[in-house]
């Protein structure tokens, strides 16, 4: 016979059936958090696709409905921007102070100003700065201020949160020194680390997706993933089946909330993810950062709004339509940079070029315009090269076709014909300076830019080329030249004239 302790023996049955039902449904009992994750916001005040004024609001709505709610920062917006080329990112690290982010992960425009700028940044920033996958030879760590993981806590849950940059980044934006290692390997080494630091669950986020993500989501090495690309439907593999823990923002507009739940007796296996979008151009700003936002506005147009010219015809900078084709504006440019160089032809990479709208014909362009189409601050360069040099170049350019990789080239001087339905590597099938076949062996003077001389966009057949004096101001950047070409002229009627021709688009 069972005999019970003598202070349950005293506490009367109804009330036992109370304390065991209360025991029970806390035990069972569910627990939530909240992630927001949003990237690619390189205008501050961008009110055709969204704002941090208004991303803003999204935030304080959610941290006031669930404490436990955590803003997790993509970046991808460090670069490109008028501002940016002026202040190298930093007023964006400022507006980022302003929303509290709890950490932010690197992602490739981060490393458009190089890693000594990026560097600066994380000690503006009053939040952690992570890649997971950065590596400076020098120190046999990471570079200083960068942290390779970090552990997210609310009152519910510890998270471990990793970022890895795809490898490839510093051929798109060559760096001085550091490398960028394995991600696969970056990761494994991270989720050990934050593990034995007690985290619950992984988050991991990435700047480039590859299927590798969602082998490690179906092993459960990481727990949950995120990535926001724009131009995602352009690319190789939209449509395909991806993890439904792989979270992939494709609209610009689009902030993601992800609501996390589960029973803590079993996290792991009870936990379940509801997501959504909110479409930051239907939220209302919230005003303190609406008021920093517009204050960086004055500060640019009253430096920029001087009037330069006016087009006749259109300006077309989508990204489809500039980096799979001859465009009108793009051989403006490079007109100009070839006839201000004295060169036998020009070549500039599309992603140059930006702005991804179209400026109708009668539009009055301003110093800010031109800025908006060009803001990074390239200089001008005149190379000596070999006609097999240029040959290698425009085949290595057509071989972005499919992703409308900016590195496709626009020219000057030279006419070239392609197909861009045989295989990357093979697409090049004509190349002719003055009505004459481009002589491999031949010496050409080439004028481009510092970006593609140092090997920016993969372009490393210009690196050792012999630099030649142009007589012109050596800091003069392509902007500049640009505004003050349109000042002179007052008015340009950008068109194309064929000198690149898809012969798969011929009828």
């Amino acid at each position: 016979m069972m005999i019970k302790p003598l202070f349950l023996q005293q506490i009367p049955l109804k009330l036992l059936l109370i304390l065991g039902l209360a025991m029970n449904s806390m035990v069972f009992a569910e627990q939530s958090a909240t992630i927001i994750f949003d990237a690619e916001m390189p205008i501050v005040n961008d009110s055709k696709s969204g704002n941090y004024a208004q991303l803003a609001s999204v935030i304080d709505l959610y941290r006031k409905k669930d404490p436990d709610t955590l803003f997790i920062f993509g970046g991808e917006s460090l670069g490109p921007s008028i501002l940016s080329t002026i202040d190298r990112g930093a007023h964006i690290i400022d507006i980022l102070n302003s929303l509290q982010p709890n950490v932010m992960g690197i992602s490739k425009r981060e490393l458009s100003h190089q890693e000594d700028e990026l560097i600066l940044r994380t000690y503006e920033a009053s939040f952690p700065i992570v890649s997971s996958n950065l590596y400076d030879p020098l120190t046999y760590r990471p570079p200083e201020g960068i942290q390779t993981h970090a552990i997210l806590k609310t009152d519910a849950i510890t998270l471990g949160f990793i970022s890895v940059l795809d490898p490839d980044v510093v051929n798109k934006y060559p760096t001085d020194r550091i490398e960028v290692t394995s991600p696969e390997k970056a990761i494994i080494k991270a989720v050990i680390e934050l593990k034995a630091q007690g985290a619950d669950l992984i988050v991991l986020h990435y700047s480039v997706y590859t299927a590798v993500f969602d082998r490690l989501l179906q092993k459960g090495t990481v727990d949950l993933t995120l990535h926001k690309d724009q131009n995602f439907k352009l690319g190789p593999y939209q449509g395909l089946p991806h993890h439904p823990r792989n979270i992939i923002v494709k609209d610009k507009a689009h902030t993601a909330v992800i609501q996390l739940s589960w029973q803590p007796a079993n996290l792991k296996k009870s936990l379940k993810i509801k997501y959504s979008e909110i479409d930051l151009t239907a939220v209302s700003p919230k005003l303190s950062v609406f008021k920093q936002e517009q204050e960086y506005a004055r500060q640019l147009n009253t430096l920029l709004a001087d009037v330069l010219g006016e087009t006749t015809t259109p300006i077309d900078l989508r990204r489809e339509t500039l980096r799979t084709a001859e465009n009108g504006f793009a051989d403006f440019v490079a007109d100009t940079l070839k006839q201000f160089t004295s060169a036998d032809l020009s070549l500039i990479n599309s992603g140059t070029l930006r702005g991804d709208a179209i400026f109708p014909a009668g539009t009055i362009l301003t110093r800010k315009d031109i800025r908006t189409m060009m803001p990074y601050r390239n200089t001008l360069k005149l190379i000596e090269a070999t006609g097999q040099q240029i040959t290698a170049a425009l085949e290595h350019g057509l071989s972005g076709i499919d992703s409308t990789s900016g590195q496709y080239l626009q020219i000057s001087g030279i006419k070239i014909k392609y197909d861009a339905t045989r295989p990357a590597g093979e697409r090049l099938l004509l190349v002719t300076l003055n009505n004459k076949l481009l002589s491999p062996t031949k010496t050409y003077k080439v004028a481009t830019l510092d970006y593609l001389l140092n090997g920016g966009d993969g372009y490393t057949m210009f690196i050792n080329s012999n630099v030649l004096n142009h007589q012109q101001n050596p800091n003069f950047t392509l902007p500049d030249l640009i505004a003050e070409k349109i000042q002179e002229l007052k008015m340009i009627a950008p068109k194309t004239d064929g000198r690149i021709l898809d012969i798969s688009t011929k009828d």
